[in-house]
């Protein structure tokens, strides 16, 4: 019988799967709207949320889809990488990339444990849902997990502060093109680039750092 992290991660790669299938429907109504579907999923797992919500606006994406796809991305992605993790941090698997991986989270709780041990479960669900803080559901979900909180507790929480973020957000960067598209028409695109600066920009001084 699967544990719970297994089924969290059979419930990922089925995610997976059923979103794949949804881009290759696409393709056969509109190859311009799956391409661009494609490079908005990349776009948030590489350089966050607020990217990846930037660049559907900049291709005339609507509201609903740009905040469903974005949530699913970061479901999917959170429900592959926490089990991995868990399992890793088990001795289950021995996945190199997860063992760095695991280093940098301990320093992340070191870094927020007061924190979390003031506000707990509640301090996890601000930390993921807050949206201006530099924190994804990913680091959130494994940080829930070393401070002790329960599967499918750090599931609930990680994934409902995520698909709130991501609707701040979407609402919040709607507002902030429509006042600069009234001084520029690519006030998308310029936003964009400034989104993936700075993800370049925090991810350098990581590395930096590290």
């Amino acid at each position: 019988m699967l544990s719970q992290e297994g089924k969290i991660l059979t419930v990922g790669v089925v995610s997976l799967l059923s979103y794949l299938g949804v881009i290759i429907g696409m393709y056969l109504f509109s190859a311009d709207d799956a391409n661009n579907l494609v490079v908005m999923t990349v776009t948030n797992f590489f350089f966050g949320r607020a990217a990846g919500i930037s660049y559907g606006f900049s291709v005339g994406f609507g509201d609903l889809l740009i905040m469903s796809a974005n949530i699913v991305i970061e479901l999917i992605t959170v429900l592959l990488v926490y089990p991995l993790f868990v399992f890793s941090w088990e001795k289950s698997l021995d996945i190199a990339w997860l063992k760095e991986f695991s280093s940098k989270m301990q320093a992340q709780r070191t870094k927020y444990s007061s924190f979390f041990e003031k506000y707990g479960k509640y301090g996890l669900f601000l930390f993921v849902w807050f949206p201006f803080w530099m924190t994804g559901p990913v680091v959130g979900a494994i940080i829930g997990f070393l401070i002790g909180i329960k599967h499918y507790h750090t599931m609930f929480i990680v994934l409902t502060g995520t698909s709130l973020a991501i609707v701040v957000w979407t609402y919040f960067l709607k507002e902030v093109m429509s006042l600069l598209e009234q001084l520029s028409a690519y006030a998308p695109h310029i936003l964009l680039g400034v989104f993936i600066g700075i993800a370049i920009t925090f991810k350098f001084i990581r590395r930096k750092e590290s």
